[in-house]
């Protein structure tokens, strides 16, 4: 019989989600993907993130900062 069957859930807790997709939203800003920078940035906001000083001053989302997309989602 071998193994081991594990009863322990793998999903993330609600500010986990945020800080992922928060820190994912960085990520692609820096790496220039606009686009899936401002999609997770967005999927971090549906998770209950709302500190929106801090996401208009982050410097690593300057790169999307001046996009449609973002003003869109700040409204």
């Amino acid at each position: 019989m071998g193994g081991y069957e594990s009863k322990a859930s793998n999903a993330l807790d609600e500010f986990e989600l945020q800080a992922a997709h928060y820190n994912m939203a960085c990520a692609h800003a820096q790496l220039g993907n606009l686009e899936e920078a401002i999609s997770n940035l967005e999927i971090s906001f549906q998770n209950g993130f709302d500190n929106y000083a801090t996401v208009r001053s982050d410097p690593d989302l300057s790169p999307i900062q001046q996009e449609k997309g973002f003003e869109v989602l700040m409204e």
